[in-house]
């Protein structure tokens, strides 16, 4: 019966008790000494105690056991390997983190195939061939604006358009929604460049010492993009299942800045922003972050964009330079350059999902989506700069990726 029988270790198979006599492993696993010794001093084995029975090694592999997934490709092929090295089939499947009847199988695959990876499986045939993709791709690449619909009309192909996608992803183009950007003229690449050369040696110590500033103007509208809806058939026009458009939204202009240290004073104001009223905002919201974040007196730069209008009035500039302020040489229509644009974005999106109905309702909005800011993401912005710069030089003051 079992419970006479014990597994041993060695050879991975149920023996008799008395085959093991105080050992480790049973009598047909133990050195020739051994087995000579028990027999011809049976009272010494009897009365001298067996020796501690070494440690299992640790197993190379996590146990796979429980899992319905097949096993992975480099287990299958250390249990051959162990195989090889003629370890005990039971060590084996410990070591490889499976169970026996698995070592056997890949052990016995490998014996009959000489590979342990997984047989072929029939499947649906590509309804395209290779030509038809690599002319996907191709005309893709030369049309990159053409949908899976007109290459479809385009190359009379006999293929459904989720085909086509489908296609196009695996040759490493899948559809993305379009950037509206600014044409960059040559006389914009070269300022844009001008910029990143003058500070492209400049270390994250000096970026940290930058105040990004901008003006932004907050809608009360919520999410802008498709709304999904579930409605009965013929049901289109029916108010319950639309979305109420309203043409003319709340909406809040705001100044705000932030540097590595965290997010500065924003200004909310009515109306348009001229010289007069942007140096106010310095002098009321601006200087005071400085002093926040930087300290009295110590050296700092303002990173804002050049608006002719307000930037290089003789109001503002005269503000400037009597309370030292050091801007920054900003290219124009570069708002990649400019870190707050992805704060702003970041604002937008987690505004999104909680449209205001009132101007007062929208300003607290505004105020508490700029608190909850973090001195974390703030320091990840300010020190993109590098990488920034290094993009424009490197695409010859082209726009990058941010």
């Amino acid at each position: 019966m079992r419970a006479q029988q014990r597994l041993c270790p060695g050879c991975s198979r149920w023996k008799a008790v008395r085959k093991f006599a105080r050992h480790h492993t049973c009598s047909d696993c133990r050195p020739p000494a051994q087995q000579h010794e028990a027999k011809d001093d049976p009272s010494a084995a009897a009365s001298t105690p067996a020796p501690a029975a070494p440690s299992p090694p640790a197993p190379l592999f996590p146990s796979h056991a429980g899992s319905h997934a097949r096993l992975p490709l480099v287990q299958r092929a250390a249990a051959v390997v162990l195989e090889k090295q003629g370890l005990p089939r039971g060590e084996i499947a410990q070591q490889a983190g499976t169970s026996l009847p698995t070592v056997r199988r890949w052990v016995r695959r490998y014996e009959v195939t000489g590979d342990v990876k997984d047989a072929p499986r029939s499947g649906r045939p590509r309804s395209t061939d290779e030509a038809t993709d690599t002319a996907l791709a191709f005309v893709s690449h030369v049309e990159p604006f053409a949908t899976p619909r007109n290459l479809k009309r385009k190359l009379q192909l006999d293929v459904s358009v989720d085909t086509i996608d489908r296609r196009l992803k695996e040759a490493g183009l899948p559809g993305r929604v379009a950037r509206h950007v600014f044409q960059l003229t040559a006389d914009h690449k070269r300022q844009r460049l001008s910029f990143a050369h003058g500070y492209e040696r400049w270390t994250e110590a000096e970026w940290r010492r930058v105040l990004f500033a901008d003006i932004k103007t907050f809608t009360g509208q919520g999410s802008h993009g498709q709304v999904w809806v579930r409605r009965p058939v013929g049901e289109a026009g029916n108010e319950q299942y639309s979305v109420a458009h309203k043409p003319h939204p709340v909406a809040v202009p705001a100044w705000g800045c932030f540097s590595a240290h965290g997010p500065g004073y924003m200004a909310m104001f009515d109306g348009s922003l001229d010289a007069a009223g942007l140096r106010d905002i310095f002098r009321d919201y601006l200087l005071p972050t400085v002093k926040e974040h930087f300290g009295e007196g110590a050296e700092w730069w303002l990173l804002h964009d050049n608006d002719p209008g307000r930037h290089k009035s003789l109001a503002l500039r005269t503000f400037m330079h009597n309370h030292y302020i050091r801007p920054l040489e900003f290219p124009p229509y570069s708002p990649d350059l400019n870190p707050i644009e992805n704060l702003w974005a970041d604002m937008d999106k987690r505004m999104a999902s909680k449209p205001a109905v009132s101007k007062e309702e929208l300003e607290k909005q505004v105020a508490e989506v700029w608190a909850e800011t973090t001195q974390e993401y703030c320091s990840k912005l300010a020190l993109s700069m590098p990488k920034r710069i290094a993009q424009v030089i490197e695409r010859n003051g082209a726009y990058t990726d941010y």
